[in-house]
């Protein structure tokens, strides 16, 4: 079982927690790395203003890293192939499926969370049920206008 630090504010922690997570890692992991209880630096959000505001800025820089981290996962074809030898001595080519499924589903996972996370920059763009809703409220609001004629 990991021990977690007293409950006493170290400028020093808090620069290394708000850096972590610009690079997008997680608080939990963050804090389980410096033992310190994700409790506690909700706290300091609640209370501190300034280290909220810190705080938010640094989530929100590091959902543009976990967005770049998606780009680079999946331009990473390592291991998307394998090379066999045949009985007979020549090189054999397959994909490895699994590899390819892994990093697509490391992809849809960030790109999930971002759209949870900062919907409005990372969510699904106006879908059709939108477009329906929009085209509903202008029929209603053409059918006011007329009826105002």
């Amino acid at each position: 079982m990991t021990r977690t630090r007293k409950a006493v504010r170290d400028p020093v922690l808090e620069e290394i927690l708000l850096a972590g997570l610009a690079e997008g890692i997680t608080l939990r992991k963050l804090c389980r790395r410096h033992q310190v209880a994700p409790a506690l630096v909700q706290r300091w959000r609640l209370e501190d203003r300034e280290f909220a505001r810190r705080f938010a800025l640094a989530r929100e820089a590091g959902f543009e890293a976990i967005a770049e981290e998606t780009l680079e996962i999946a331009d990473d074809d390592a291991g998307d192939v394998t090379h066999k030898e045949k009985a007979d001595g020549t090189m054999s080519v397959a994909k490895n499926p699994d590899n390819v499924a892994r990093a697509r589903l490391r992809v849809e996972t960030r790109l999930k969370l971002l759209s949870k996370w900062a919907p409005g920059k990372y969510g699904e763009s106006a879908g059709a049920g939108d477009a329906q809703d929009w085209s509903e409220r202008l029929a209603a609001a053409r059918a006011r206008v007329l009826k105002g004629r």
